[in-house]
């Protein structure tokens, strides 16, 4: 019988990378998609996880690495022709060489990849989503949302430190005809993976109320024009189009209109504009009942000073008829006049009176009107903060999420990605090791 022959691991893995680095070294253009950038501030390098999918399942992946040099380049790149820096969940195209390691395995080394192919691909996944929302009819539902001639309850979604949000606040609080607003703030993440979650999850919280509310306002500002292509996103853009009442968008850009800004009420290029919108809306109300008001005054003023006329020159008449004859009676004439011209006095007087009661009367019921929806607006915003996941993470819970998807079942889980578990305070980032879909009740 014939002696076995036996390799090492490293023998059999050295010759592995002898025939690799051999026939395969050629640099070539690959498409693929990043699902994890895997980048270490650190170091400066990157080690992109690379898939391709078909029919949504993965049917090949591979490893990349992108040394810290090329990937300054390639994200420098990618902020010049995309507005955006190279993150997860990105379609590209890659320049590199295939190498196998000994220890590390085989990877494909990057030297380049073609933003250009990534905008396009973009500007694709944009056109479908605006074809989808066409095609299942739901692309103008918001736009035909009815908005108050006084749209004075807001809720916001916006970070309370942006820019944005501050612009606008103070155009609304310091308006010089001292119109009154009432806003209530939704925190959100506006840019990056998370935005779509974030901003989808406090559209909710707003829905629940949506009685309190005359609109919504999404404010972004300030941030610069990166991570837009998540307001492109198809279940974002769906949810503000079939949002119940008003969505005012003000993301802040120059650039073309985002899918999500195209399907809301009425989008702005920056927040100040949103409140200069509101503010008109206040503008066209009360202008006209000034208006009214004046000429209310001026045509009472105007009937009585032609009665006053007329009764002069009855006087006149009576006068140049009698000639002598009523010479004794002059004086009872000028008491008459003089009697005449007291009441229609007092006649105008009452009529004013009769107007300043209306206009306190009318204040009035717009002031119990408001005091009302002040109180009921508070009473909500008591609810909404005693249901905030903050009060119950202060009691030692804790939300894990992995990919943005909140996790309540052992079997939503999915072992190769990371978990992310939000704290009261602070977040923590972890990996699996093993999973028990028991529970103590099993």
């Amino acid at each position: 019988m014939p002696e076995k022959k036996v390799y090492s691991l490293f023998n059999l893995t050295q010759s592995i990378q002898n025939v690799i680095n051999t026939y395969c070294n050629k640099t070539v253009w690959i498409k693929a998609e990043i699902v994890r950038l895997n980048y270490y501030p650190k170091s400066g390098h990157c080690y992109p996880s690379l898939v391709e999918k078909k029919d949504g399942k993965v049917i090949a992946e591979l490893r990349g690495n992108i040394w810290s040099g090329n990937f300054e380049m390639i994200n420098t790149k990618f902020k010049s022709v995309l507005k955006e820096e190279l993150k997860d969940n990105i379609t590209v195209v890659i320049q590199g060489t295939v190498s196998y390691h000994p220890l590390h395995g085989l990877a494909l080394n990057i030297v380049d990849i073609d933003p250009e192919f990534t905008l396009g691909e973009l500007a694709r996944e944009k056109a479908e989503t605006i074809a989808k929302l066409k095609e299942t009819g739901v692309f103008n539902a918001n736009k035909n949302t009815l908005l108050s001639n006084l749209p004075k309850t807001i809720a916001i979604i916006s970070v309370e430190t942006s820019k944005g949000y501050g612009d606008f606040m103070d155009i609304i609080q310091n308006n010089p005809w001292g119109y009154k607003f009432h806003f209530l703030l939704f925190p959100a993440i506006l840019q990056g993976e998370r935005a779509v979650s974030s901003i989808s999850q406090q559209l909710e919280r707003i829905k629940k109320h949506k009685k309190i509310f005359d609109a919504v306002a999404i404010i972004r500002g300030g941030g610069g024009e990166i991570g837009l292509s998540s307001f492109d996103n198809y279940l974002l853009a769906e949810k503000i189009a079939t949002f119940p009442i008003p969505i005012l968008t003000g993301i802040g850009h120059s650039a073309n209109e985002t899918v999500s800004e195209l399907v809301s009420y009425q989008s702005f290029i920056t927040p100040t504009k949103i409140a200069e919108f509101l503010l008109q809306k206040f503008h066209d109300f009360a202008i006209p009942v000034k208006d009214a008001e004046q000429k209310i005054q001026n045509e009472v003023s105007r009937m009585f000073k032609n009665e006053k006329i007329n009764l002069k020159e009855t006087a006149r008449l009576f006068s140049s008829l009698t000639g002598n004859a009523m010479n004794n009676s002059r004086s009872n004439l000028n008491q008459l006049a003089a009697i005449l011209d007291n009441l229609s006095h007092r006649s105008i007087n009452d009529q004013k009176n009769m107007l300043h009661q209306a206009k306190r009367s009318i204040l009035s019921n717009a002031k119990n009107t408001l005091n009302e929806a002040v109180a009921n607006l508070s009473f909500t915003e008591e609810k909404i903060r005693m249901l905030s996941p903050l009060n119950i993470l202060k009691r030692g819970f804790s939300i894990t999420r992995q990919n943005g998807k909140v996790i309540r079942n052992a079997d939503e889980i999915q072992k190769d990605l990371l978990l992310e578990t939000q704290l009261y305070k602070g977040n923590l980032y972890s990996r699996i090791e093993k999973i028990d879909k028991k529970t103590k009740n099993d």
